[in-house]
């Protein structure tokens, strides 16, 4: 008999990782600006999750340490919005920048803010799309683009490690 999950279990950065598929879809449902919230939260917690662990391979721990210590901003610490839309260091460091700074109120250009947008494709669809678009100064990243890519990089990397079998269920 299958063991009904009524509250999953969150014990390993694979756990996580689920929680942010989760989280994912139910912001791709409403684009409502607090799953989004989640969505960056969660993966913000990813590479530190995956660090820690004792089922990762030391190859992807190493990597989650190097992108932990990008989003920390060690040593001259350079967060240009110009790249963030190809520049997975850049979009690393705006979620930490997001979950970690915009928490403090400010009228600073430099702290992110989340603004929504109607918008429609073609063919047109109705009702058309609120849209959540993030704001750094004067330049405005779609949101679900930049929350997709980053939960793709991460994903990409754990898929390998699990086709590897690099210490997955120890």
């Amino acid at each position: 008999m299958n063991k009904i999950e009524i509250i999953p279990e969150i014990s390993d950065c694979y756990d996580l990782f689920k929680k942010l598929e989760f989280d994912l879809k139910r912001y791709s449902k409403n684009n409502h600006s607090y799953e989004l919230i989640d969505c960056l939260l969660t993966l913000n917690s990813i590479p530190e999750w995956i660090s820690k662990s004792d089922k990762i391979s030391e190859g992807l721990k190493g990597l989650a340490e190097g992108k932990i210590y990008i989003m920390k901003g060690h040593e001259n610490f350079v967060f240009d919005e110009s790249t963030i839309d190809s520049d997975i260091d850049q979009q690393l460091r705006f979620i930490r920048l997001f979950c970690n700074h915009a928490k403090h109120k400010s009228e600073s250009g430099q702290i992110p803010r989340i603004i929504s947008r109607y918008g429609a494709t073609l063919p047109m669809t109705l009702p058309a799309k609120l849209y959540n678009l993030i704001a750094l100064g004067t330049k405005e990243i779609d949101a679900e683009f930049l929350i997709h890519n980053v939960y793709s990089f991460w994903k990409d990397k754990l898929d390998k490690e699990k086709t590897n079998d690099n210490c997955y269920n120890k």
